[in-house]
């Protein structure tokens, strides 16, 4: 069997990114889009639909009370007999078996199959290991128990909101101890709320607002100023603006200072 990567780095301690060879990029686009075919995850998986953490954070608008939790190591939590349980449902054995193990590479540390951060397919993948497992039956159950809750699911991360403080709080205790059980373990790093602000995706989510955390427009910024290539500034306005369109507006008088400024004696 051919190598399935050509490269691999170290992200940050424990977290490694796999670069797939050509024949493993086509391979998992197959994969993808077989799985697509077979599969519908989750109106709230945004990762898997057009408009992104935005539309995950849009979600939540209306909202008063917050809470962002991250599932640790998602990628890595999910090992090549996990993918084929799960794929059993959509496809025969003998191509759940295939598609594993394809789609799964050694750790370098635990040595373990695991799925690998930087594969095309390995985003839906994990996804339907998530729907399928404790964990993700439990999310999607929550708006029913708790009238008002809202869900969004975004690769690894979880944004939970309501009205009701205390809502919010019997939910995350009870996700907590069910990822447990799920084999997904919930960050306590990254935990934040419950809150009336809390930050995702370096966008600060409150109620009504939703608003570019400063040192990530700070770079939009310099970025924007600095930069000579039109389309390149188009893309940068367009996404600040789907964010706040009070910063994007900003944003544009800021350019338009910098360019009527005369030269410094």
């Amino acid at each position: 069997m051919l190598p399935t990567w050509e490269s691999k780095f170290e992200l940050k301690p424990g977290v490694w990114v796999f670069v797939p060879t050509r024949e493993s990029v086509e391979e998992g686009n197959i994969v993808k889009g077989a799985l697509s075919d077979r599969w519908k995850p989750p109106k709230n998986y945004f990762h898997l639909r057009s408009g992104g953490h935005v539309k995950a954070l849009e979600l939540h608008r209306n909202n008063t009370v917050f809470v962002h939790l991250d599932i640790q190591d998602f990628f890595g939590s999910i090992g090549k007999s996990r993918v084929t349980r799960n794929l059993k449902g959509f496809f025969s054995y003998e191509e759940a078996r295939a598609i594993a193990t394809k789609s799964t590479v050694t750790h370098p540390d635990s040595g373990s199959l695991i799925l690998p951060f930087g594969f095309v397919q390995s985003p839906i993948l994990a996804s339907l290991c998530l729907a399928k497992s404790a964990l993700g039956l439990h999310l999607q159950a929550l708006p029913q128990k708790y009238a008002g809750l809202a869900v969004s699911v975004y690769v690894d991360d979880i944004i939970l909101s309501s009205h009701y403080e205390a809502d919010l709080v019997s939910a995350t205790a009870e996700l907590k101890e069910i990822s447990a059980r799920s084999r997904f373990i919930l960050n306590p790093n990254k935990e934040q709320g419950p809150a009336h602000r809390i930050t995702a995706f370096n966008v600060v989510l409150s109620n009504l607002q939703l608003e570019i955390e400063q040192n990530r427009y700070d770079r939009f910024v310099a970025a924007f100023n600095n930069s000579e290539n039109g389309s390149q500034r188009e893309g940068i306005f367009s996404y600040v603006a789907s964010i706040n369109m009070a910063q994007a507006v900003q944003l544009e008088q800021a350019y338009k200072g910098e360019k009527t400024k005369g030269p410094t004696i």
